[in-house]
């Protein structure tokens, strides 16, 4: 994976979360185009790069916000976790696969601001809100996958190596 590619990514996902995010709200609730980046890294790239891509989105979108720092980072570390250890078995590709990862990635970062908002409930967001943006990201997720899947050769992804299994069987590592 080129890291100059991914931070220039990085840039650019940042630069319009914070940028159009205000603009786009639905019901208070934006879209987390950052989420959707990391979702990209971890279907792509290989599983060590994946994971510290994610994870370092998340710490820079906790940068960024005024939220406790590393909450993003965890839960992008969770689901950069998740995704990474079902690659070999999914259709990159397909726009249902994007939008059930992106079902998932909300999900979970919905589920870690709200355990965090009850831990700490002067800086929490409220259960509509998060439910708003887990179904807003999950909508946008095929359109923003696939504008990043065309884009896909300027991160020189490598692709998995195969081996061979007893019985002849292809197996990805």
């Amino acid at each position: 994976m080129r890291w100059l590619s991914y931070f220039i990514l990085a840039y650019l996902m940042l630069g319009l979360q914070l940028g159009i995010g205000g603009h786009v709200r639905i019901g208070g609730a934006a879209p987390n185009l950052i989420l959707l980046a990391a979702i990209f890294l971890a279907i792509n790239a290989p599983r060590d790069a994946a994971l510290i891509g994610c994870f370092v989105l998340g710490l820079l979108q906790d940068m960024l916000t005024a939220h406790t720092l590393g909450l993003y980072a965890l839960s992008y570390g969770i689901v950069g976790m998740l995704i990474t250890s079902s690659q070999h078995v999914m259709f990159r590709q397909h726009p249902l696969a994007h939008a059930m990862l992106g079902l998932v990635g909300a999900g979970i970062t919905s589920i870690v601001l709200l355990i965090h908002g009850w831990l700490h409930p002067a800086g929490g967001i409220s259960i509509g809100t998060l439910f708003a943006m887990t179904l807003y990201t999950t909508l946008l997720a095929p359109i923003v996958m696939g504008l990043l899947h065309r884009m896909r050769g300027i991160f020189a992804f490598q692709p998995a190596r195969r081996t061979r299994a007893p019985g002849g069987f292809a197996l990805s590592r």
